[in-house]
């Protein structure tokens, strides 16, 4: 259909040459005749003025108009028929109309060589991201096929690649999707859009196993967002099958502080605290068990810190939505800030309870806040326990 559209392009083209070249011939000889029949009218009235006037002889009227009527003719076969007229200027219009079918048939050379033909038919192939693979599967196989006759034409086009790639991973074909991932990563270069469904891809295929290659896309995941919850998801899964629950309810806490949706929060939320059990007690940890006294303000955060008496870096920082109140949340050395400094190898702490309203770990005015009083935990054979109780601010 592309190239029979072309074709009806390009004939049209022509024609309007065409008739734009005759149409002007036309214009022209109509003007030329006009031009020619009124000097005629002129030297036959001059002659019968000069007949009238004596100054032609009246037998000697015939002869001249005859004569006169034999130049008419002979200008109207000029006009009309003669090959130094018309004809001749015809001929020489089919330069231009030449010229002009050999610029369309570059054209159409040119564009065929390095446009994209087959365009249209991937117009609205982002849909597929929003396709549900349950409703959706006809549209997607029909998506996947049209994708793959793409890439097999264009093997340089990241962005088909990248489509194609969503589409097996919606299907379950999670081997062809790495490799969709894989091919768009060579095409673009490295992307965290791209390596976030690569990875995702590499894991599901290889059954949960983490490989170097997984890997190294991973940490480039996490180098452009530290707190990347799918990534610390997959990393914590692997630790918690390994038996390093600290290290994976270390992930989970960092996934958790992350904005999410409701399925994806008790997922995570489930995994965490399964972690935790597994984990059990680890020395100098503290218990918080959080209300509020009032409305809870839209748009705040949760945060609970422990931190040097009188403020300082913190130790531990748990970060949660407001939605997790009332709720308990346990700080310890598996959620420290810097595992160089644990929150057990402080002398004293002091527990703050945030609600921020700038969504970050600062105090700013406005927030609920909650200080406890100097802890020793060192001295605490088991998990200290407090009581929060928010309010607003006096």
């Amino acid at each position: 259909m592309f190239y029979l559209g072309v074709a009806l392009l390009l004939g049209l083209a022509c024609a309007l040459v065409v008739a734009s070249l005759y149409r002007r011939d036309r214009r022209q000889a109509h003007t030329q005749s006009q031009t020619v029949t009124a000097l005629y009218q002129d030297r036959l009235n001059e002659l019968r003025g000069e007949m009238q006037g004596g100054l032609a002889e009246a037998d000697d009227r015939e002869l001249l108009e005859s004569e006169l009527g034999a130049s008419l003719l002979a200008d109207y076969e000029q006009i009309h028929g003669g090959e130094t007229g018309m004809v001749a200027s015809r001929r020489s219009a089919w330069l231009p109309l030449a010229s002009a079918g050999a610029l369309l048939a570059m054209v159409a050379v040119v564009y065929l060589a390095v446009g994209d033909p087959q365009a249209m038919r991937m117009a609205g192939a982002e849909q597929v991201m929003r396709l549900d693979p349950a409703r959706d599967e006809a549209a997607l196989a029909a998506w996947r096929e049209r994708l793959e006759a793409r890439v097999d034409d264009r093997p340089a086009d990241a962005k088909s690649w990248y489509l194609l790639g969503h589409v097996d991973l919606k299907l379950g074909r999670y081997a062809a999707a790495a490799e969709s991932f894989a091919m768009a990563n060579q095409a673009h270069g490295e992307d965290p859009s791209i390596d976030l469904f690569w990875l995702q891809a590499r894991y599901l295929a290889a059954g949960g196993q983490i490989d170097a290659t997984t890997r190294a896309i991973a940490d480039r995941v996490l180098a452009s967002d530290p707190n990347q919850p799918m990534v610390l998801e997959i990393f914590a899964i692997d630790a918690f099958r390994r038996g390093e629950y600290r290290e994976s309810v270390s992930l989970l806490n960092r996934a958790l502080s992350g904005n999410l949706d409701a399925a994806h929060r008790q997922a995570l939320e489930s995994g965490y605290q399964e972690a935790r059990k597994r984990l059990g007690d680890l020395p100098a940890s503290v218990d918080v068990a959080i209300e509020t006294d009032g409305d809870i303000p839209r748009g705040t955060t949760l945060f609970v810190i422990a931190r040097p008496v009188g403020g300082g870096m913190p130790f531990a920082v748990v970060r949660r939505p407001v939605e997790a109140l009332p709720g308990s949340i346990r700080l310890d050395d598996a959620v420290s800030m810097n595992p160089a400094a644990p929150l057990s190898s402080a002398d004293a702490v002091e527990v703050v309870v945030r609600l921020s309203r700038s969504g970050t770990a600062m105090s700013h005015p406005g927030d609920w806040e909650w200080h406890s009083e100097p802890l020793k935990l060192a001295d605490q054979p088991a998990p200290t326990a407090l009581r929060a109780i928010l309010r607003p601010p006096a």
